[in-house]
């Protein structure tokens, strides 16, 4: 680990100056000599891991253990990110006991300090998810957090998929070429979901695998808050069914549990999100391939892995009839 003063690039720079303001308004922080090294190296594929921002594990003295993690975003990443924003809701969500706790924002340097889980926690696997306590434990959290106080950030799907394809513009190179399907899929799914009435829920909105950490007696805390928000639970729960079942019986299974009982409206509903969201991170992630210096991460591989998915689902016989009846 290193100590501050000699910043390798410009992530460190925003990290130094974090740090030297969180160690400087944190009364047991006071008189310690941070010292910090890189936590989650990025990855774009074929995980989207650690690419919108930097991590670094911290620790108070030289040779220390770290106890504390720094999240700093990416500065070609903010028109995307709200820090503040993200600070609220982790705040909320740690209060639940289902996050570790938020110390400092740094809204100017956008980071965020938080206590470290430590060594024991890990985060989920695919094969985790799929264990009938593991989704059940994940799903209860989706439940208590939706259960709380609106987080005050109002957020879509649908208008995020307007924004990046603004933000992308209709001539970019990087769209697949049926990107004009899909699009058309997904203004069809906005308008039968819309149709059809949503509720809105204060919810993670961010259930990758790497971001549901399960501890040595199965406990999970969530961590990135960066997509927390307000929004239709349905679309959580769809985006977590997509990534942990590999298969719609899964999926029905996952439904029975958060429901108390399968309903065929709520499994509709959340295949119809599931698609949504695959167009969603697809088109997040060639923004990112636009706007990242990170010329090494495969941005572009990510973004054609969630297209695939989002063309799979759409063009499923029978996926209009599971619009119609939402």
């Amino acid at each position: 680990m290193k100590a501050p003063g000699a910043p390798a690039d410009a992530s460190e720079r925003l990290a130094e100056a974090a740090l030297a303001q969180a160690f400087s308004a944190r009364p047991e922080l006071r008189g310690t000599a941070p010292h910090y090294a890189v936590a989650v190296p990025g990855l774009a594929s074929p995980s989207y891991h650690g690419v919108e921002s930097a991590t670094y594990r911290v620790a108070v003295s030289a040779g220390a253990e770290p106890t504390l993690f720094l999240k700093v975003s990416e500065p070609c990443a903010a028109a995307l990110l709200d820090p503040a924003a993200a600070f609220r809701a982790a705040e909320g969500i740690a209060a639940l006991g289902l996050a570790p706790e938020p110390l400092h924002l740094a809204e100017e340097e956008g980071a965020i300090l938080f206590r470290c889980l430590g060594p024991d926690w890990r985060p989920a696997t695919l094969d985790t998810l799929q264990r009938p306590d593991a989704m059940a434990t994940v799903i209860d959290a989706f439940r208590r957090i939706g259960a709380g106080d609106a987080f005050g950030r109002r957020w879509s799907v649908f208008a995020a998929i307007r924004e990046l394809r603004a933000l992308l513009g209709p001539d970019a190179d990087s769209l697949p070429p049926d990107a004009w399907f899909l699009f058309d899929w997904a203004e069809a799914i906005e308008a039968a979901l819309t149709a059809a009435g949503t509720d809105i829920r204060p919810a993670h909105a961010d259930p990758h695998a790497s971001n549901l950490l399960f501890g040595p007696d199965g406990t999970l805390r969530l961590v990135d808050f960066d997509m927390a928000c307000d929004t239709d639970p349905h679309y959580q729960l769809g985006a977590f069914l997509n990534e942990a079942c590999p298969f719609e019986t899964a999926m029905m299974a996952g439904i029975e549990m958060a429901e108390g009982a399968f309903r065929a409206d709520a499994f509709n509903r959340a295949r119809a999100y599931a698609a949504a969201d695959d167009l969603h991170w697809g088109l997040r992630a060639l923004a990112m391939d636009r706007l990242s210096p990170r010329r090494a991460l495969e941005f572009r591989k990510y973004a054609a892995w969630r297209f695939l998915r989002c063309r799979m689902r759409v063009g499923r016989p029978g996926f209009e009839e599971t619009l119609r009846s939402l």
